[in-house]
């Protein structure tokens, strides 16, 4: 096998553990989503800042889990580049 090949053959498995983890990565999103929707329901009444700060941090692994799918979408475009030239 030449080693062409080889390269291309690595960045597609690349790609494909990429579009795996970003997958488990949306999965993992919708549950946070869910979580926030139970805790704004049982908490809307609440005055506690604890209510308030467990929204924060939710709110936070979310935009961290967006950062890291954004992250992997450029990993896996470059990938791309690599693959055509």
């Amino acid at each position: 096998m030449s080693t062409v090949r080889q390269i291309i053959q690595a960045v597609l498995a690349t790609q494909r553990q990429i579009d795996d983890q970003m997958s488990k990565l949306q999965a993992y999103n919708s549950q946070v989503d869910k979580v926030m929707q139970q805790v704004q329901a049982e908490l809307s009444d609440s005055t506690q800042q604890y209510s308030r700060e467990m929204l924060d941090q939710l709110q936070q692994t979310k935009k961290q889990i967006d950062d890291t799918m954004n992250k992997l979408q450029a990993a896996k475009d470059k990938l791309t580049q690599v693959r055509t030239i």
